[in-house]
């Protein structure tokens, strides 16, 4: 399965993928911060920093629909660091 960087949604555990998901969008409040928006029935919101996206394995399919739900994704953050 391909690795795509999405950021988490602290809330439910959603991971939102930058590159497909209708949730987030580039802030017009503050320079260099995104937002997400997350999915119903969450609808929880923060702001982010690209720096804050971490890798995660999805299928092309999960990663087309924007967002994978738990279950759906593997985080491979400790990866990177040889913690895995």
């Amino acid at each position: 399965m391909p690795i795509h960087m999405g950021i988490v949604c602290g809330a439910c555990g959603a991971v939102h993928f930058v590159a497909t998901s209708a949730a987030i969008e580039l802030s017009s409040a503050i320079d260099g911060m995104y937002r997400l928006t997350c999915q119903p029935p969450c609808s929880s919101t923060r702001q982010f920093r690209k720096d804050e996206m971490r890798p995660y394995r999805v299928s092309e399919d999960v990663f087309n629909s924007g967002y994978a739900t738990q279950g759906e994704y593997e985080d491979l953050d400790n990866y990177w660091t040889g913690a895995a």
